[in-house]
């Protein structure tokens, strides 16, 4: 997960830059809508988690074992990884298709079958693992219930277990009544913590978290340990309830920054997603619930409108990809920590520089265009721009040619590379 973070703002910050100085028609690429789809979620991503590190992270402090977390964890954050990689190169086309020096994404793009594979494969981990381990231990009864069983004291096992399969009963009825109340009045009514723009989203996860309960209360009863071998609707579960973690640890970043507005975009993309995903897997699970009565009971209580949550609108996409075209306090929440310094990544600290000289000098880049200048040196016989001007001028164009070049290598430096491996690999 801290590799999935660090990959996410690493990609955010060089595809924001990259789509801001590579040109198209004399038109920054970021501001062509095919690549906004994928630069609103690579913002996006970067937020929700680093989100999802702080609070897992807070909770290992606080000598919390967290094994669901951290396969909720493992799973999406390697998965949102391999999706904002993919994204990063499709936004790069051709500058990451060249290996060597310059391609500063190779080593991610290398790294990704490796994460989603290695210490606990996400395809297991996903369908059986987060579910499995999570109804248990999430539940408040299940557990118990299951302890009572192996209690070899008859007296006792049978006191436990009264008291808990009772207390299941009533709280599954509780939580039955305000997951049908909340789905049908869309989760707009009753009290919810957060203030503003976010209050909404608090109700939103209210509602979803009793659903989420009585999908898991219905699972179980109608399957019982047939459910485990249920695989594909063990992983909608466990994605329903990863996705509720995730949006709470978005929420709990935004109140633990102090609730700045501007972080409301990336709220409400982040948040929108997370509802609409939730809803899919829920309509999937229903949709293929084996006792179909009950499935459509269900459905008339959970989800009598069917899907309602569309996810974020093209406008919201946009505006979030917008974040990463500019220099910005935001923009540098976003990709803190990472070490642009020459020292560091000379092909990092190279994009970096042309960045922040092309917004630097975008105003005169403006005056240039409007005056229909094809360059500097027409500009400057017209008195549009003064010597100092120009001067600017030629080094951020030195700068963005620099950044786009790809790795050219001899002929004979790449016969001697061959020659080598071959050589290595007899030996």
């Amino acid at each position: 997960p801290s590799l999935s973070a660090a990959a996410a703002a690493l990609t955010a910050s060089s595809t924001g830059a990259y789509a801001r100085i590579r040109q198209q028609f004399k038109i920054p690429i970021g501001k062509f809508e095919g690549i906004q789809e994928c630069l609103g979620p690579l913002a996006v991503n970067a937020y929700v988690l680093d989100a999802a590190r702080r609070l897992t992270c807070a909770g290992l402090d606080q000598g919390n074992n967290l094994s669901v977390i951290s396969a909720i964890m493992k799973v999406h954050a390697t998965s949102m990884m391999r999706d904002s990689v993919q994204h990063a190169m499709d936004v790069h086309g051709g500058k990451t298709v060249i290996d060597g020096p310059k391609n500063y994404l190779s080593d991610l793009y290398r790294a990704i079958p490796v994460s989603i594979t290695v210490e606990g494969a996400n395809i297991l981990t996903r369908s059986m693992i987060i579910f499995g381990q999570g109804a248990i231990r999430c539940h408040p009864y299940v557990l118990k219930e299951m302890l009572a069983l192996e209690e070899n004291d008859p007296h006792k096992a049978v006191a436990d277990f009264d008291e808990s399969f009772w207390g299941h009963i009533g709280h599954s009825l509780k939580i039955f009544l305000r997951a049908w109340f909340k789905s049908w009045t869309f989760g707009l009514i009753g009290g919810a913590v957060g203030e503003g723009g976010v209050k909404r989203y608090y109700r939103q996860l209210d509602r979803y978290a009793a659903a989420f309960a009585i999908l898991v209360d219905a699972a179980l009863l109608l399957l019982g340990g047939g459910l485990k071998r249920k695989e594909m609707l063990s992983a909608r579960l466990g994605d329903i309830l990863s996705e509720l973690y995730l949006m709470s640890a978005v929420l709990k970043r935004y109140n633990d920054d102090g609730n700045r507005k501007e972080e409301l975009l990336l709220i409400d993309y982040a948040l929108k997603r997370g509802l609409a995903t939730i809803e899919k897997r829920m309509s999937a699970i229903l949709f293929n619930l084996p006792n179909r009565p009950a499935a459509w009971l269900l459905k008339f209580f959970l989800l009598p409108f069917g899907i309602t949550q569309p996810g974020p609108s093209d406008r919201l996409i946009k505006r979030c990809a917008d974040i990463l075209l500019e220099p910005s306090d935001l923009r540098d929440r976003l990709t803190a920590g990472l070490f642009l310094e020459p020292g560091a990544n000379p092909s990092i600290a190279e994009l970096e520089r042309a960045f922040n000289l092309t917004c630097e000098l975008q105003p005169i880049q403006d005056r240039l265009r409007y005056a229909d200048c094809a360059n500097a040196t027409e500009a400057l016989a017209k008195n549009l721009i003064n010597d100092e001007e120009a001067q600017r001028l030629k080094e951020a164009e030195d700068a963005v040619e620099k950044v786009i070049a790809v790795d050219d290598f001899p002929a004979e430096f790449l016969g001697e590379l061959n020659f080598s491996a071959n050589k290595n690999a007899e030996e």
